[in-house]
């Protein structure tokens, strides 16, 4: 049986609380403004559970720039409505307008934390191109992923 940690307890409770706050909003509020607005307070707390990460901390990022980069994976993972090869797509479009070489890598990041594997590798390779993936990691990744 896996161990819990404290601070994984304290994101349970609170989204426990959070969920709590939620079902009540929903039992008091049935027209369709009110439900609409509280799919976008849930889609929040999916984001902000998604992150995984402690409060105060966003991988060397300003907070505006981690929220944005899982808000654009998330873009993707909705337009594309399951497709891969609609997500690769989109990914791609987004990976050629990006100049910024740590961009691209956080984007990255992002995407291997939503656990969208296939939108990570666009990126990743992105940030390849501009520099700030090494030869020698780039060459781990393949082989890792080649199973080598």
């Amino acid at each position: 049986m896996e161990k819990w940690s404290d601070d994984k307890l304290k994101l349970d409770r609170e989204l426990l609380k959070d969920a709590y706050y939620l079902f009540g909003v929903y039992q008091r509020y049935t027209t369709v403004r009110s439900l609409t607005n509280l799919n976008k307070v849930i889609d929040i707390i999916k984001i902000r559970n998604m992150r995984g990460l402690k409060e105060g901390k966003y991988n060397g990022q300003t907070k505006s720039e981690f929220d944005k980069n899982f808000k654009r994976v998330q873009d993707i993972v909705d337009k594309s409505a399951g497709d891969k090869d609609k997500a690769i797509a989109l990914s791609q479009t987004q990976a050629i307008r990006i100049t910024d070489e740590w961009k691209a890598i956080n984007r990255s990041m992002a995407a291997k934390e939503m656990n969208q594997e296939h939108i990570f590798e666009v990126f990743f390779v992105r940030a390849y191109e501009l520099g700030s993936v090494s030869k020698q990691d780039y060459r781990n990744y393949k082989l890792e992923k080649l199973g080598i």
